[in-house]
């Protein structure tokens, strides 16, 4: 699997939360706080599992101190650099 550019990974976690809270994707900011997405605690975990499944990637519980889906999208990124090598 080739490691995606962090835009694929904002790109395809935008995506997920569009579908998730049927939202239009356009709509959505890489600054938009979650929780202004409509996302609570359970949401942002689903979208972690779904991004670990997506990405092929586990992400660390330490790791999940996220705002915002940039946040989310960098993370992501960075894991799947790491654990695709």
């Amino acid at each position: 699997m080739t490691t995606p550019t962090l835009d694929e990974v904002a790109q395809a976690l935008s995506q997920m939360v569009a579908d998730k809270m049927d939202i239009d994707v356009a709509s959505i900011q890489a600054d938009s706080s979650l929780q202004s997405l409509g996302l609570d605690s359970l949401d942002i975990f689903d979208l972690i599992f779904s991004a670990e499944d997506h990405f092929k990637i586990k992400v660390p519980n330490d790791q999940i101190k996220i705002e915002t889906l940039h946040d989310v999208s960098v993370l992501v990124h960075k894991l799947t650099v790491e654990q695709n090598k």
